[in-house]
């Protein structure tokens, strides 16, 4: 017989060995069992012909076999399955012992509900039906194989002590549950902290993987989009079918001149024009640019929806006139400011696939280049 289920294990028990269950009947069935031992002694002195036998059993029943059955479980492969074995065998040998005393009310009663109590919180009702009818054959086998005949009146000592024993089993068997309830409460608590901290930490690495991406993205000088973000838009563009049922432009933009830039005022001062010019292309967001992004060394490509070949060769200009009146600090004390100009190749189309209108901006950029630079020319088909 023992209480009901709870983590605590018996101090000096190594609990990375000791099934939980097994070290809490040990102490549950102890207590239980030192408490019954004066009940059935008292019930035992007013029988006839009680010798030294009788004690010595009890004795070892109620006293012994407890540390023997956790000393079993300990060492067994199943600890758990044979201390549940161990609840049966106590059904019955209580079951021998209310028989053998003549089933006096009170014993009978505090040990058979403390019995099939226990195996119900661990086998559920069928655990408490097998229990009890372990019982009954027990008390029905010195019934009827000895001849014992019932007498129910229990001993006034071992009533008392009876329900004493039943009151107690009942208060730890609550305390059992509470602490079971307590138990779960914390370590629902705990798991859902960790699902929180977790959760906290997969928003931070999915932050830092967007992140990551985007500057994967980024020209780190400029800020502007790079040529792998161009590479997957025109991409997403041709897989939805965009790029080839709308009418899209294209910019292709080269500051002019720029290698003289870095040979006469230096590298730092011609990444300061990259910057600026960076700076002032990415207005064209304002006229719906979905991609501003440097294209190569000092190229720079625009992705906008098609307005009509008017409207796309006035905002080329303002963005050519835009970089000429440009003065651009070169750093490094240098009083005289830097200007630069533009040449730009645009070419737009309904239905045409991206790469194509490309390729015919960059022709146009070229023709650009080839009648003097620091203007605009159209690539219309």
């Amino acid at each position: 017989m023992s209480l009901q289920i709870s983590e605590t294990v018996q101090p000096g028990v190594p609990t990375g060995r000791v099934h939980w269950l097994v070290a809490m009947n040990r102490r549950n069935r102890s207590m239980a069992f030192v408490l019954l031992w004066p009940a059935m002694a008292a019930q035992m002195r007013g029988l006839d012909a009680v010798g030294p036998l009788a004690w010595t059993l009890l004795t070892l029943h109620l006293l012994l076999l407890p540390q023997l059955m956790y000393w079993r479980a300990c060492r067994s492969a199943q600890p758990r399955e044979t201390e549940v074995g161990h609840m049966f065998l106590d059904a019955l040998c209580f079951g021998l012992w209310s028989g053998w005393l003549g089933h006096p009310l009170w014993i009978t009663a505090a040990t058979s509900v403390c019995i099939t109590a226990n195996l119900m919180a661990f086998r559920g009702p069928r655990g408490a039906l097998q229990a009890l009818g372990l019982y009954l054959a027990g008390g029905a086998l010195m019934t009827l194989g000895l001849g014992i005949m019932p007498v129910l009146e229990t001993d006034r000592i071992a009533a008392l002590l009876s329900l004493l024993t039943l009151e107690v089993y009942l208060l730890g068997f609550a305390y059992g549950a509470y602490q079971r309830s307590m138990l779960l409460h914390r370590t629902r608590a705990e798991l859902q902290q960790r699902e929180r901290d977790l959760q906290q930490r997969l928003d931070q690495i999915a932050e830092l993987q967007e992140r990551l991406t985007e500057q994967a993205r980024r020209d780190p000088l400029t800020g502007l989009h790079n040529r792998r973000f161009l590479t997957e838009r025109v991409h997403e563009l041709t897989r939805s079918g965009s790029g080839a049922c709308t009418s899209i432009g294209v910019m292709l933009v080269d500051i002019d001149h720029f290698k003289q830039v870095n040979d006469r005022h230096g590298h730092l001062a011609g990444d300061r024009v990259l910057q600026a010019v960076a700076r002032l292309l990415a207005l064209a967001h304002e006229e719906g640019a979905e991609v501003v992004c440097r294209y190569g060394g000092e190229e720079f490509l625009l992705l906008l929806p098609d307005r009509g070949a008017a409207r796309m060769r006035a905002l080329a200009e303002r963005l050519r006139g835009g970089v000429e009146a440009l003065r651009i600090e070169p750093g490094g004390g240098t009083a005289e400011p830097i200007t630069v100009t533009l040449s730009i190749g645009w070419a737009s189309g309904q239905g045409e696939p991206i790469e194509r209108l490309i390729d015919r901006a960059d022709r146009a950029l070229y023709r650009a280049k080839q009648a003097g630079r620091n203007r605009v020319e159209s690539g219309l088909g």
